[in-house]
């Protein structure tokens, strides 16, 4: 570990102490039940896929994983997929629109400040990142879609290629082997917002059929935030023979926003609500959809082969505006149409000849993405003439067309040597070949890159403890990881003016290489009866560092993004759940982080935007009454909103409730959101003009109320 833990600073390591100190505490030393009675049934206990792309209990996972299924979050006050995230260690949200229907996410300090994501987001296995920016429309999957979701923090390129340079989220549709059933939800609250979901689970001659529908519109929180989501899907599931199966899904998603923006600290004195003239005209409406065909076949007891053909379309409409000086804004509108076929395959050998208590993964993964992208002029000026003025689409500013093939092929074998023992050795190749044609206005040239990528990855996992009230694994990895510029941040030709020659500029660059993370990771996770058949409780305890070279940073002085960054991510993420009885549930996780910067005048110093420590706990339950509710409070510590670190966000803690009541098929719900109606700002940045004092925030909602 090159002495990880004597660099960790001293919060890092009290948390750690506290940590350790708690186990102590709570752990018999005299055995007292079967742990395949007790244990069997929990978290810790789940068979997992996204860790190694295949079937795997999480307790002997080689780095940090979690599980939530649909039954934990249906309990807690939750809105979307973002929201269930956070309930996990290592990953943090920010919100724009003040709801959370717009959040950003942060994973062990990667934060793409909403325009590149560092976290890639899986539904059943295929990629929903956006093509040109990796981002996500956390939104897109409606909660009764989906079964579990599983998360995998830190670096997967080794299994998963690009982006996963943060972590995996692999979203679960709810399975099609269900009974028969109709389920169908309603409800309704502040900001105007309604929400009606319904699902159709059936089988018919021997296959299954699964249709879900939502629809959720609100008017916002400030003004120029409203927002409408449509989204429709299903799946069917057929076995062609007694050694396979084949299944069908698609989904279809329609969205359509204002952004409110930001707004400077002087204004958000006047009124939290209120929204700039300035975004005015910001409005998104976009259209997606997603196909994808897979074949699951097992030609014998010990082979299983995976394939997979999937295709997405999408088409959005996009009015945004920069600001780029307290006097002055450019806004334009993009139209820009992408779309993306995968085919991977995949054979998983268990029992390898003379190693019985093996297994080898061998895959590959082809993608083929594509980019067309028109902008329109639409308005600059101040803020007295966005004020005064009624704007429209104007000529046309630029046009091209952009496209990424990424080839890759990868494999995986794992060993026990014997049965406390896992030993994982991976490796991934990728292969990467981006290209740019320009179309009248633009005067751009043809270009084109290639990168490749070497992702090795080892692991292990040792169960130390095995008996009738414990279970405790140690893990510990080495891997390499890495993140490809996005196709925004190669070729976007978005003009920005500018009061000096060549008077407009544009933020891309086509030299932009790859960037490249080694990480070291300890931790461990540990169940324990503390009461028999009462008291269960499950610890997750992970130490990492990973060290970032040619870092995509955002150059002011050059006004575009460069490989000028270098950084260092080290935290300690540690994870409590204890069950009590079969009617209540506690949790709690803590992360604290520091994130570094390694280069130039702000060595040392923290990354901008990335809070230090988070904590997020809570509790649920139900009486046999059918009664039962759940509390949740989030906490964040130590946001600096400059690179100098001589500004930092204030510290906010919230608290979200759920009462529900169950009655045969009838569940009445109340969700409370920031029940103690805290004023406070998500996130914000200084003035990129430099005006001493300025300060523009997102301010969050207060309380706000939702029953169905």
């Amino acid at each position: 570990m090159g002495g990880l833990g004597v660099l960790l600073d001293g919060q890092m390591m009290k948390t750690s102490y506290i940590f350790l100190t708690l186990v102590l505490l709570i752990s018999p030393t005299r055995a007292q039940l079967s742990n395949s009675d007790t244990l069997r049934v929990y978290q810790l206990q789940a068979v997992v896929v996204t860790a190694d792309r295949s079937n795997n209990v999480l307790a002997f996972a080689t780095n940090a994983a979690s599980v939530l299924t649909s039954q934990e979050f249906q309990s807690l006050p939750v809105t979307n997929v973002s929201d269930i995230l956070s309930m996990t260690p290592g990953i943090f949200f920010f919100n724009r629109d003040g709801l959370g229907r717009d959040p950003i996410a942060t994973v062990r300090g990667f934060y793409g400040g909403g325009e590149a994501e560092y976290l890639l987001v899986l539904v059943d296995g295929k990629p929903l990142n956006d093509v040109e920016t990796g981002l996500v429309n956390w939104n897109s999957m409606p909660l009764s879609s989906i079964e579990s979701i599983e998360v995998v923090r830190g670096g997967a390129s080794s299994l998963y290629g690009d982006v996963a340079i943060g972590g995996v989220v692999n979203i679960v549709t709810a399975g099609t082997d269900r009974d028969s059933s109709i389920r169908s939800s309603i409800s309704g609250g502040s900001f105007d917002v309604f929400n009606a979901q319904l699902r159709v689970d059936a089988s018919w001659n021997g296959a299954d059929y699964s249709l879900f529908g939502a629809k959720e519109q609100n008017n916002g929180f400030r003004a120029h935030a409203e927002r409408h989501i449509e989204t429709v899907g299903g799946s069917f599931s057929l076995p062609v023979s007694s050694k396979g199966s084949v299944s069908l899904s698609t989904t279809h998603h329609w969205t359509r926003f204002d952004e409110p923006g930001v707004l400077s600290n002087s204004e958000l004195n006047l009124s939290r609500t209120q929204s700039s003239a300035y975004y005015k005209f910001d409005h998104t409406t976009e259209r997606k959809h997603r196909a994808a065909l897979d074949g699951e076949f097992h030609p014998a007891k010990t082979i299983q082969l995976s394939v997979s053909l999937s295709g997405e379309a999408r088409r959005a409409d996009v009015i945004r505006t920069l600001l780029l000086s307290p006097e002055f804004a450019d806004t334009k509108n993009r139209v820009l149409s992408t779309s993306r076929i995968e085919a991977s395959s995949q054979l998983t050998l268990d029992a390898l000849p003379f190693l019985p208590d093996s297994k080898l993964i061998v895959g590959t993964d082809a993608v083929f993405s594509s980019l067309a992208s028109e902008y329109y002029k639409f308005f600059s000026g101040s803020l007295s003439e966005y004020n005064s003025v009624s704007a429209s689409r104007g000529a046309l500013d630029e046009k091209g067309e952009s496209d990424r093939q990424n080839l890759a092929g990868f494999f995986q074998y794992e060993l026990f040597p014997m049965p406390q023992l896992r030993f994982v050795l991976g490796v991934r190749f990728d292969y990467l070949k981006d290209s740019y044609d320009q179309r009248p206005p633009s005067e751009v040239k043809a270009l084109s890159s290639e990168h490749s990528a070497f992702s090795p990855k080892i692991g292990l996992n040792y169960r130390y403890l095995n008996s009738a009230n414990h279970v405790g694994n140690l893990y510990a990895n080495v891997s390499r990881s890495f993140k490809a510029p996005t196709l925004d941040q190669l070729y976007d030709q978005r003009s920005i003016p500018i009061p000096f020659p060549p008077f407009e500029i544009s933020l891309s660059n086509t030299g932009l290489k790859p960037q490249h993370g080694t990480s070291v990771e300890i931790g461990a996770y540990h169940s324990v009866a503390i009461l028999p058949q009462s008291l269960i409780g499950e610890l997750s305890f992970a130490v990492y560092s990973m060290e970032l070279k040619d870092e995509v940073d955002f150059d002011i002085q050059q006004f575009k993004y460069v490989n000028i960054g270098r950084s260092r991510h080290r935290g300690v993420e540690l994870g409590a759940n204890l069950y009590i009885h079969r009617w209540a549930t506690a949790f709690a996780n803590i992360t604290h982080q520091s994130v570094t910067s390694r280069v130039g005048a702000t060595s040392g110093k923290f990354l901008k935007a990335i809070p230090r420590s988070f904590i997020v706990a809570g509790i649920r339950g139900t009486h046999k009454s059918g009664l039962g509710g759940s509390v949740v409070i989030k906490s964040a510590h130590g946001i600096f909103l400059d690179d100098e670190n001589t500004v930092t966000l204030p510290d906010y803690t919230t608290v979200d409730a759920k009462i529900s009541y169950y009655h045969r098929s009838l569940a009445v719900v109340i969700d409370i959101f920031n029940l103690l109606d805290r004023e406070y700002s998500t996130t914000g940045y200084v003035d990129p003009a430099g005006t001493p004092g300025l300060l523009y925030l997102f301010p969050a909602a207060g309380r706000g109320v939702r029953a169905g």
